[in-house]
């Protein structure tokens, strides 16, 4: 039985919902899903729900505004905000490094497909943003809680200038190096920010950053020099996600507009390419 729940989902936490309330998978793909959306199983309440809508606002607005858009999602992970976007009208390429995402992504647009009756225009790749080809640039580029990870960085930041067109948007939502209880986090965590070698596609060897998390200002310093200028940020979010925090919820709202904003745990970084 068709769940139609997916189809005609409000926004993207809604949609979101559907799969974690529903068992639409199978084998692996359902093993890799439970592990990659752990958080969310165990507490996907009214304010974390409103907070992953939020997060795709921006590019979710780009897409809506024109429709047929390309796009090109860097860490597409399991690939709920490319589904998202191709629903919206996007024809999206959605790059990650890892196997098992890509497969689990792939099985989960079989299922929408099935659920839709029609084709979505999406292209799951298993492979580094920096062994795409350019000769055909996107409209925007969409990077969540992705930036942090790829390496070498200035090799990225100059990659992804290239990959945009003249005019084009380029969309990226990271945790905020500036919050103290991010960075008090991470140092018991992982210890201090180091790049790894890991394994990728093919055998190959990549570069990956361990959480090197950073801040607008050094995102606006590094597109710049590549002819993308900040044209929007928007900061949101003070505390972790387990349920304990849900009453904090107006607090944290309250914050945004506050010069408090700029140390909240996450932003939204939108910039604009240069047009020709």
């Amino acid at each position: 039985m068709k769940n139609l729940s997916l189809a005609v989902a409000p926004d993207i936490a809604a949609f979101l919902a559907s799969w974690l309330q529903n068992d639409l998978l199978q084998g692996e793909a359902e093993a890799t899903f439970n592990s990659y959306y752990g958080a969310f199983r165990r507490n996907f309440s009214d304010r974390m729900r409103s907070y992953y809508a939020e997060q795709i606002r921006e590019i979710e607005a780009l897409v809506i505004a024109a429709p047929n858009m390309r796009v090109l999602e860097v860490g597409c992970g399991l690939g709920t905000e490319t589904l998202w976007l191709a629903l919206k009208g996007a024809r999206v390429t959605a790059l990650d490094v890892r196997g098992d995402r890509i497969a689990g992504a792939r099985a989960r647009l079989a299922v929408l497909q099935d659920q839709l009756d029609r084709p979505l225009n999406v292209d799951f790749s298993m492979q580094s943003m920096l062994d795409l080809g350019e000769a055909e640039p996107f409209d925007a580029i969409w990077m969540e809680q992705a930036f942090h990870h790829l390496e070498p960085r200035h090799e990225v930041v100059a990659k992804t200038a290239r990959l945009l067109k003249p005019g084009g948007h380029l969309v990226i939502s990271e945790a905020n190096a500036l919050n103290p209880l991010i960075q008090a986090e991470l140092l018991v965590r992982r210890g201090w920010p180091r790049v790894e070698t890991m394994a990728g596609p093919g055998g190959k060897d990549i570069l990956y950053g361990v959480e090197r998390i950073t801040t607008a200002l050094a995102l606006t310093r590094a597109f710049s020099n590549q002819g993308i200028d900040r044209q929007s940020l928007r900061y949101f979010r003070m505390f972790p996600s387990a349920g304990i925090f849900d009453a904090l919820g107006g607090v944290e709202r309250a914050l945004a507009w506050r010069c408090l904003a700029p140390i909240l745990t996450h932003f939204n970084w939108v910039g604009r390419k240069a047009a020709a």
